[in-house]
């Protein structure tokens, strides 16, 4: 059997990258005393990585938050395979007009990502309060 190249779909998918994301991650360190410790995820690892952003807005119907009615939406971040997205990942992500100006601004921590044949997905809830 023949293996299937994937790779054109990729590069072809990255058209749709129209969105950025910001990368930080808690990683360890070793303090100046001899102790360890982990960096803080103010300072991104990478940043303004090409993107798809996608969402959905999830009903919640809990009772003890009918006061504050939040919205929560699970945003889904697609990229190409090269990216280095991690479970636990903080992500800033930026969804952009085509002249490539912020229209909303998206901060979370990711989820496992999962992996295609050709693309990078990884999902975070967003909640809003109305």
């Amino acid at each position: 059997m023949e293996k299937i190249n994937f790779e054109p779909i990729g590069e072809a998918m990255q058209a749709f990258d129209t969105d950025k994301i910001d990368i930080s991650r808690r990683m360890p360190i070793i303090n100046p005393d001899g102790t360890t410790g982990e960096t803080m995820d103010d300072v991104p690892l990478y940043t303004g990585v090409y993107c798809h952003i996608s969402f959905n807005d999830l009903d919640n119907p809990d009772p003890n938050t009918v006061e504050t009615r939040p919205i929560i939406k699970a945003l889904t971040i697609n990229c190409p395979l090269e990216v280095d997205l991690q479970n636990g990942d903080y992500v800033t992500a930026y969804k952009l007009s085509y002249e490539g100006n912020i229209i909303e601004t998206y901060s979370g921590i990711i989820g496992e990502p999962s992996s295609s044949m050709s693309r990078k997905s990884a999902t975070m809830q967003v909640r809003t309060d109305v």
